[in-house]
């Protein structure tokens, strides 16, 4: 939720009045009294009068006033500037509809009107100044008429205390009320109350602290404030302390001090935690700590629960989830739904519910820019009220570029006070990993010695990113304030630490500006025509560790051989291209048009290597010193005809080679991978071997499906404590080998259209997890081995179009199973 001005109120009152009658006395009681119920007052210094001339800056501030209290003492109209700030304040009350509470104290409102008394005496010595015109003369004399008029408050034969007493409680009525009038323009706003008072829970006497957090942004702030506003006038003493993220600069004793006199409303404050809590320990009091940005603050400002009177609350906002470990409850904001984003917009764009129909097309572009963010969407609005089509057009045009500078500034609060570390994986996930699987990033991350297990947690707690179907995601505005942030850096692309851009990456390529400084590159071949990539070109790109050549004209990079016939860009490279860089952890290059990898390449520091729908017909010489590689794609080469010796791969943990249709040689040493977890050939049609899988103990995923010359699984030789699943379908295997049994955990065997099966071994009894079978178009199968009933596990088994008329014999342990026979 949030205003839909770009400005709120600063004051609720507004205080005028004659110094020199009520400073000390009445209005500086009023002023007390409406403090201590939350209520933020305008009473100007003294020491601001340095003649009669009202200022321009006084005028703003009685407009962003939400009412005005004029208190009408004998010696009033005497001041030109008191005449000057009514004469303004009754304007308001006509223009804004500002609320206008007269107090006649000690003076009859009928010489209030009627300029009799002491007010017409002063009106006297006015016309006597030959400096005073007389138009001024007359708007004075209307606005005491007017004025005089009002339903106001008259001290009578009350005590000046009780009369206080009433008049806040009517300001604080009307300012509640205001609020909920209000709630229009803080957009979602009731909605979040609603659901925030389930947490602050009013009706328990319990002291309660509550936590409001969310990205920047987002609308904590609004949402405190209103909670502020509604409830304030239900407790003793309240305090809203804005912005206390510059605790460190100013000290903690500062902010005790702040909050102390505004809920005591006395200025001689012992802040220490025994003072604190003998001055506050009775009071019911509710407190707003804003925005806090250091757990220090947490600790030392707001304390214990028995530092506050019973049925407390005490609020804290802040953009870091982790501060708010040790409270009763918290609330996270969201960002607005489709229909208040809407309303929203359209209240800053138009000051309507909605756009005129010409600006429509475009007011659906900025909505979705904002992406719900009502930062986004009040700079944006706020910003485009009043402009014309062109400067709409070109303010999307801008944004496609560029973030605009407040939404900036506001988003980078949370970036700047994270270490360096945290910076580092921050703008790497910006840049090159949005939408990218969480432990695929996390691997690639920690072998640049980035610390990613606690620094990605961090990022999490302080919103800049989020996890999500075992993705990271990030919000579009935030993603797009990192890429500021790097562009920042440098205004020559060559000395950015990473780049993704093409037109910056082509200039550093044919220039040859790369420098030391650069740690990574994602290139999108798509739209070029042709691309050179020359070991010069990377000579001093020596720091170089994540490099990504792809080719895609969509949101996500598509490996399919029908998109792959689409692209035209030619890559051209100079003759013994070299890489230059030892310190590669990332090597994505799709359709990688050489033969083999460079002949001088290390890849000792590779975590993941993938190259689908590569040319590469060996991927390098002998056995290559790869400790680090955990990931390794090669699908869809189609001219690979034998992987390389694994037998120095030993931390393998992916192998992905599907659709290597000319693949007829699996080295050996790959059945001694002991972390191998995920091994996928499928399409393989020219494998007939499978090597023997000696030490595959952590392999879950097993993929052979549609090699239709494999004709034999090999033997298990030990237990394979983690595979889940075995994909056979579309072989032309004869046997399931007794040795099976070793494979106690799996749960899917898929031997769809093993047309060559004739039988299943009697072990697979023992396959007591097995939960789905698929023999459909086994059609040489027969029926199952007699004491093959064990698997009591079993719920779904499909034999269509095989030879099997029933399942296993024992048929009260399949009683859930689906059968299709």
């Amino acid at each position: 939720m949030a205003s839909s001005s770009s400005s709120d109120w600063e004051f609720d009152v507004f205080l005028s009045f004659r110094g020199t009658d009520t400073r000390n006395t009445f209005t500086g009681h009023l002023n007390t009294a409406l403090k201590s119920k939350g209520i933020r007052t305008f009473i100007d210094d003294k020491e601001l009068r340095r003649g009669e001339d009202i200022s321009s800056t006084l005028f703003t501030t009685i407009e962003k006033s939400r009412c005005s209290t004029v208190v009408l003492s004998e010696c009033y109209a005497t001041s030109k500037w008191c005449l000057e700030e009514l004469v303004k304040m009754l304007e308001c009350k006509t223009t804004i509809k500002q609320r206008v509470v007269p107090i006649f104290y000690h003076v009859d409102p009928s010489d209030v009107r009627g300029q009799g008394g002491s007010f017409g005496q002063a009106l006297d010595a006015h016309k006597k100044n030959l400096k005073i015109e007389e138009k001024q003369l007359q708007r004075w004399s209307a606005a005491l008429t007017e004025v005089g008029n009002l339903s106001g408050w008259d001290l009578g034969n009350k005590s000046e205390a009780q009369l206080i007493l009433d008049i806040v409680a009517d300001i604080s009525k009307y300012l509640n009320c205001a609020s909920s009038n209000n709630a229009q323009n803080l957009v979602g706003v009731d909605s979040c109350i609603k659901e925030s008072e389930s947490v602050l829970c009013f009706e328990s006497t319990d002291v309660r602290m509550i936590g409001i957090c969310g990205m920047s942004g987002i609308g904590k702030t609004a949402l405190a404030r209103s909670i502020y506003e509604r409830f304030s006038d239900k407790f003793e003493g309240c305090c809203f302390l804005t912005n206390v993220g510059n605790v460190e600069r100013e000290g903690t004793d500062y902010w005790k001090k702040d909050l102390l006199s505004s809920v005591l409303k006395d200025n001689d404050i012992d802040v220490t935690i025994t003072s604190i809590k003998t001055r506050l320990g009775s009071k019911k009091v509710l407190i707003v700590v804003d925005n806090v940005s250091h757990q220090l603050t947490m600790k030392t400002l707001i304390g214990k629960h028995d530092w506050f009177g019973p049925q407390s609350r005490i609020i804290i906002t802040t953009r870091n989830k982790r501060f708010l470990s040790g409270m009763d409850a918290m609330y996270e904001v969201q960002k607005l739904q489709d229909d208040k984003v809407v309303e929203l917009f359209n209240h800053c764009a138009f000051r309507k519910d909605h756009p005129a129909e010409s600006f429509e097309r475009f007011s659906l572009r900025f909505i979705a820019y904002a992406q719900g963010l009502p930062l986004a969407l009040e700079v944006l609005g706020s910003s485009l009220y009043k402009k014309d089509q062109d400067y709409w057009k070109s303010k999307l045009d801008e944004l496609e570029k560029t973030l605009d500078k407040e939404i900036q500034g506001v988003l980078q609060k949370s970036f700047d006070e994270l270490n360096d570390n945290e910076k580092d994986i921050f703008l790497d996930i910006a840049c090159f990993f949005k939408c990218s699987n969480k432990d695929h990033i996390m691997k690639i991350l920690e072998s640049c010695n980035l610390f990613p297990g606690s620094g990605i947690e961090n990022l999490i707690d302080r919103f800049l990113i989020t996890f999500s179907c075992e993705k990271l995601e990030m919000h579009d505005l935030l993603q797009k304030m990192g890429w500021k942030i790097v562009t920042q850096t440098s205004k020559e692309p060559g000395k950015r630490g990473r780049l993704w851009m093409q037109d910056h990456i082509c200039h550093v390529l044919e220039k040859n500006t790369g420098t030391k400084e650069v740690k990574g590159i994602f290139l999108n071949l798509f739209g070029l025509k042709e691309i050179h990539f020359t070991t010069e070109a990377f000579a001093r790109m020596n720091r170089l560790r994540l490099l990504k050549v792809y080719e895609s004209n969509l949101s996500d990079d598509s490996d399919s051989e029908s998109t792959s016939r689409k692209r035209k860009c030619k890559m051209r490279f100079s003759d013994d291209f070299e890489f230059h860089s030892d310190e590669l952890r990332y090597l994505y290059w799709h359709e990688y048009p050489l033969q083999t990898l460079p002949s001088h390449f290390k890849p000792k520091n590779l975590v993941c290597l993938c190259m689908p729908y590569s040319q590469i017909t060996e991927l390098w010489k002998g056995s290559q010193v790869c400790e680090n590689l955990k990931f390794l794609d090669l699908s869809n080469s189609k001219f690979l005809m034998e992987t390389p010796d694994f037998s120095r791969i030993t931390n393998l943990e992916a192998l992905v080679l599907d659709g290597c249709t000319n693949l007829c040689h699996l080295h050996s040493s790959l059945g001694r991978l002991r972390k191998l977890a995920f091994l996928s050939v499928s399409n393989c049609i020219k494998l007939r071997d499978f090597p023997a899988i000696y030490e595959l103990v952590s392999v879950q995923t097993l993929d052979l499906s549609g090699c239709s010359n494999l004709q034999k699984f090999p033997d298990i030789s030990q237990h394979m404590p983690c595979l889940s699943k075995l994909y056979l379908d579309g072989t032309a295997i004869t046997e399931i080998p007794a040795s099976i049994a070793y494979a106690s955990e799996l749960v899917l065997l898929d031997l769809t259209n093993c047309k060559e099966l004739k039988f299943l071994p009697s072990s697979i009894a023992k396959l007591t997890l097995l939960r789905i079978l698929t023999l459909s178009g086994c059609s040489k199968l027969g029926k199952f081995q007699q004491n093959s009933g064990n698997l009591d596990r079993l719920v779904e088994l499909k034999a269509d179009g095989s030879t099997i008329r029933q399942p296993p014999s024992s048929r009260a342990v399949l009683r859930n199973h689906k059968a299709s026979a």
